[in-house]
């Protein structure tokens, strides 16, 4: 799928195209004087092409002035359209940027970009206890992860805890599909840089709301659960879960390490990742830019007859 930058670039290729189709100037005539040099075809002659040019140029100009008015009336019309998608979807969000947590969540709050997928909401929040430090906003770096077809996010971190300490973060954040994109199929949950020793544990437990959020108890969505974690029971540091496609996910995730009576943990990242369905390529806005052309040269076509 093509991003939105080359989705823009159809359009206003494709509108400039019938631009310049349309606005076709009457047919230019090059007027034969009357001489009187040696060897000049005879003046009367010259004087009856000229005549016979100039009509047919008058005949070509009347129906390219009468065309023209309905030709200016769907060019404006196209370039309305334009605009109007351009407010509704195409890049509206600027690119989601590599920084820390603090900048993501403002004020103001941060709205960005990956591919045709915007992320928004953004809310990060840690405790720790016995003595466990909590890790603040400023001390969580974002990543953005712009694979193709399969867009997200790698949060890092230096957490970590002793015996007899524990530290939990709580973080979430929104995906939505812009219009045009390709919905949602599968969301995927990695941990990274774990470890533990003795009674120490790691685990990231998330919720996703399918299709809704969780500002209304996700009750117009669905919620499906993933679940990683490394610790002397297991370890499994990837999940995956596969759906119907949807054009909005709610994430909330709760990042626990336990120390226990005799141990330690630490984890450096936490990566999720939404992958896109299949859709027919070229995308829908390659479609109309190709529609449009073919307009333009039906258009043209039927000016030249």
């Amino acid at each position: 799928m093509l991003n939105r930058g080359t989705q823009v670039y159809v359009f206003i290729l494709s509108l400039y195209y019938i631009r310049m189709v349309w606005k076709q100037n009457c047919t230019k005539v090059t007027k034969v004087w009357p001489t009187s040099e040696p060897g000049a075809v005879d003046s009367t002659v010259e004087i009856a092409v000229w005549l016979s040019l100039k009509t047919s140029s008058r005949a070509s100009c009347k129906l390219t002035k009468m065309e023209g008015i309905v030709h200016n009336k769907v060019y404006h019309l196209l370039l309305l359209f334009v605009c109007l998608i351009s407010l509704t979807g195409i890049g509206f969000a600027s690119a989601c940027q590599t920084t820390t947590m603090d900048h993501y969540l403002g004020p103001p709050p941060i709205s960005c970009g990956i591919d045709d997928k915007t992320f928004s909401n953004f809310f990060y929040s840690s405790t720790g206890t016995g003595g466990a430090l909590a890790i603040p906003p400023s001390g969580v770096e974002v990543n953005p992860l712009d694979y193709p077809r399969n867009p997200g996010f790698l949060f890092t971190a230096a957490w970590g805890v002793g015996s007899g300490e524990t530290q939990d973060e709580l973080l979430g954040f929104t995906v939505t599909v812009n219009p045009g994109g390709a919905p949602i199929t599968d969301t995927s949950l990695a941990i990274l840089g774990v470890g533990f020793f003795g009674t120490g544990s790691v685990s990231v437990a998330e919720t996703l709301c399918l299709g809704d959020l969780f500002s209304d108890n996700c009750a117009h969505g669905t919620t499906k659960s993933l679940f990683v974690f490394s610790s002397s029971a297991g370890t499994k540091l990837t999940d995956q879960i596969d759906f119907s496609g949807v054009t909005e996910i709610d994430v909330r995730k709760d990042i626990e390490l336990i120390g226990g009576a005799n141990g330690t943990a630490a984890l450096s990242g936490v990566q999720n990742n939404f992958s896109e369905g299949t859709t027919p390529e070229p995308s829908s806005m390659v479609l109309f830019g190709s529609g449009v052309l073919g307009l333009a040269c039906v258009l043209r076509r039927k000016m030249n007859i």
